[in-house]
């Protein structure tokens, strides 16, 4: 209870939290003090002036007026410097803490607030003993007993790209974001090593793969296209007698998969032939269509719409599944919008099977190296413009897309432009997918 004849001493919460300030008002506490309540910088300043506290507990972070702000005018205002100032925070830090130290406030109190420890200041300050404590740095709290514990994922499970250009490889400083290494995806479970294409990106595999001295590697060729083989004779581990790599590719045209590698590796242009690798090489056919099984890893295939025999590829690892697709033209010479184009469509008749074929993925990783403009000049090249991959994905119903095989013209602000793009694409189509730009080194696990 106040002393008799003596005036209560005058308290103004500056707070926007109302339900605290009326806990505190209900405090057993605070029949000793007359309260006012401020919810905003605005009226602290008004109250300030009319009410005329005798202390302030103000909100660090008082809407409109920063509780500092507030404390600083205070202290240079001859008027009302003798005026106490508690200020509390649910962002203690030691930059807030020693900028108000410094103003002159007289306790720096971090939340969440206990009244019995507000009336134990209220009641110290009165009596001239309050005194600014170190600042303790150490405010954690939650509403379990644990925290959230991040995903483990299994570091022997995932797949890497170390390509994602179509055509040929790029560098120079407007191609660091994305890469510029031509097509190359590593997958790894368990003991499993399955390589699919040896474009450019397959060398800095290589070294990788010698350190960790696996032995068995089997490397899946979608077509023979240089973009798709030109890292081959740079691969380390074909050079190390113990290692054994298979080489899947799909049939082709005119010549075998081995004929072809012989022919490359001919004196007239790399200085190693193929009878003189050291790593034992077998080669096997791909029938699309027809799965198989390397480890744990499932494997099918289907004939993209590109120009020779070329294949896509869909993955069974676990319980994920997904489609790989590095040159693929869908609905070649359409330049229309994907939002007319409905399951029903003529135009989707050739195309039914490949649908039927991606439609079980969690994602599906497939190129869309045109934009429309550039499409309408590229027709026929086996290659899809965003709008008419976009028709893909959503005929598939596929969830999560990742573009890959950029074109070597498109430098990072390109491609960046692209995916704004894309974002803004099926927004306009309202098609909920979430889309990303494949670069080299992004790693995902299974």
């Amino acid at each position: 209870m106040p002393l008799p004849n003596k005036r209560k001493k005058k308290i103004l919460i500056a707070e926007p939290d109302q339900a605290l300030c009326r806990s505190l008002k209900k405090h057993k506490g605070a029949s000793c003090y007359e309260f006012e309540i401020a919810k905003n910088g605005f009226d602290c300043l008004s109250k300030i002036e009319h009410f005329k506290p005798d202390l302030i507990l103000i909100e660090l972070m008082l809407p409109q007026i920063h509780g500092i702000e507030i404390l600083r005018k205070i202290k240079s205002d001859p008027r009302t410097k003798h005026i106490g100032v508690i200020l509390t925070t649910s962002h203690a830090v030691i930059q807030n803490y020693q900028a108000a130290i410094k103003q002159g406030c007289v306790y720096f109190l971090e939340k969440p607030l206990d009244s019995a420890k507000v009336f134990s200041l209220f009641k110290h300050f009165f009596s001239g003993s309050l005194r600014p404590r170190p600042f303790s740095g150490k405010v954690s709290w939650s509403e379990g007993k644990h925290c959230y514990v991040p995903k483990m994922h299994a570091p022997n499970s995932y797949i890497k790209f170390w390509g994602t250009r179509g055509s040929n490889p790029v560098s120079g400083p407007n191609y660091v974001r994305f890469g510029g290494n031509t097509c190359c995806l590593e997958i790894r479970h368990g003991h499993d090593l399955v390589i699919v294409d040896a474009g450019t990106g397959i060398r800095p595999l290589g070294s990788l793969i010698r350190e960790s001295k696996t032995k068995n590697i089997h490397l899946l060729i979608s077509h023979t296209h240089w973009d798709h083989i030109a890292g081959l004779p740079f691969f380390a581990p074909i050079y190390d007698p113990e290692c054994t790599m298979t080489i899947w590719t799909p049939i082709g045209f005119e010549k075998t998969t081995k004929e072809l590698f012989t022919e490359m590796l001919a004196y007239a242009y790399f200085p190693v032939r193929l009878d003189d690798i050291q790593a034992k090489l077998i080669f096997k056919d791909i029938h699309e269509g027809i799965p198989f099984q390397i480890g744990d890893i499932k494997i099918n295939t289907h004939y993209a719409y590109h120009p020779g025999a070329t294949v896509c590829f869909k993955f069974g690892i676990n319980k994920t599944t997904f489609g790989y697709a590095t040159d693929n033209e869908f609905l070649m010479g359409h330049h229309g919008n994907p939002m007319f184009v409905k399951k029903n469509h003529p135009l989707l008749a050739p195309y039914r099977s490949m649908i039927k074929f991606f439609s079980d993925c969690d994602f599906l990783i497939h190129e869309a190296q045109y934009t429309p403009i550039e499409y309408q000049k590229k027709i026929g090249w086996g290659h899809s413009s965003i709008t008419n991959a976009t028709i893909l994905v959503t005929m598939a119903g596929i969830r999560e897309w990742i573009i890959t095989h950029h074109d070597p013209k498109h430098t990072d602000d390109d491609i960046l432009n692209k995916m704004q793009m894309q974002y803004d694409l099926f927004d306009d189509i309202k098609y909920p997918c979430r889309s990303r730009m494949a670069f080299d080194g992004m790693t995902i696990p299974l």
